[in-house]
């Protein structure tokens, strides 16, 4: 039991979310699929969507671990898509909100 609340709050504390605009994809199958394969295999992504239509992906991830830039950085370097972060406000682990009011 105290193992299982202390994995819950550790996602709580140090989980982010975040979206990017991707450009550069032709198909909704195949080039989603590449996407989510690559950066789901980045240490600290929990889940990766892709939405082809809107030509966006959002990643939930542990931000001890990783953050916008690598994430970007990473798709950069392993396949031919280029993206950006979304100008919404990437939503923040509970640690970091709670440090935001001091």
């Amino acid at each position: 039991m105290r193992l299982l609340l202390l994995l819950t709050t550790t996602t709580l504390l140090f989980s982010a979310t975040s979206s990017f605009n991707v450009d550069g994809m032709m198909c909704g199958v195949g080039c989603v699929n590449k996407i989510k394969k690559h950066v789901g295999s980045l240490d600290g992504v929990k889940k990766c969507d892709v939405n082809f239509k809107k030509a966006v992906m959002t990643v939930e991830y542990d931000e001890a671990q990783l953050n916008d830039k690598l994430i970007i950085k990473k798709l950069h370097e392993n396949t031919t898509y280029s993206c950006s972060v979304k100008k919404e406000e990437p939503k923040k682990g509970l640690l970091k909100r709670i440090f935001s009011w001091f």
